[in-house]
């Protein structure tokens, strides 16, 4: 429970960010180019371990579709993740069957749809001598589907996603960026007899990506 506790800080902290976003922006630049009328964003997102030493413990391919409303985004994403499971959790042996030891390497997968909001902001802008820097500060709730590869056993349930991406505007139809997404998530597999409890087949998912982002505006 203290585990899930401190997992939950970020993606609430990251979600009050938004909502603060909403009453009290900085504006460097008010050069209303720098706004097109954009109504559908498609992004690409690849990431990985923010480790440079251990990258390749985790990675992930993310597509997003945001469709604009006003001054915010509705936002909705797909992604494949595949990694370590200790990258992915810590291990609950009445969940997975397996020691520690069994699954410290093994790689596994995990599949993440989610929908939710997201808001533009141009803080960076303060700092930075251009005029064509913004971000993206986006919250979803997911579904997620989680392979343990060692033991063969599936797990699901909902979680949370947070999104932060730093882009550069090339023109009114392409950005480019960074970007650092959090998910969060709690799942379960099925239950194998009638005294098994939710916490003894559950997995508390929470890890971070960061990678680069593509965007096309139409």
């Amino acid at each position: 429970m203290k585990k899930l506790t401190k997992k939950m800080i970020l993606p609430v902290l990251f979600t009050a960010s938004m909502a603060s976003a909403n009453s009290a922006e900085l504006i460097l630049n008010s050069d209303s180019t720098f706004n097109p009328t954009h109504e559908n964003r498609f992004s690409f997102m690849m990431g990985v371990n923010p480790s440079l030493t251990k990258s390749a413990d985790m990675s992930n391919f993310t597509f997003s579709y945001g469709k604009k409303m006003e001054n915010y985004w509705i936002d909705t994403n797909f992604a494949m993740n595949k990694g370590l499971f200790k990258k992915f959790s810590a291990n609950n042996q009445t969940a997975t069957g397996a020691t520690d030891e069994q699954l410290e390497e093994q790689k596994n997968s995990l599949t993440t749809i989610g929908v939710g909001i997201g808001r533009e902001t141009r803080y960076a802008q303060t700092l930075l001598p251009f005029n064509d820097i913004y971000e993206l500060m986006a919250a979803n709730i997911t579904y997620n589907s989680y392979k343990e590869d060692f033991s063969g056993k599936s797990f699901s349930g909902p979680g949370l996603l947070a999104k932060f991406s730093v882009y550069k505007r090339f023109n009114d139809y392409f950005s480019a960026g960074a970007h650092f997404n959090y998910n969060l998530a709690v799942v379960k597999r099925a239950q194998e007899n009638d005294t098994e409890t939710n916490s003894q087949r559950s997995l508390t998912l929470g890890f971070l990506t960061m990678g680069i982002d593509l965007s096309f505006y139409l």
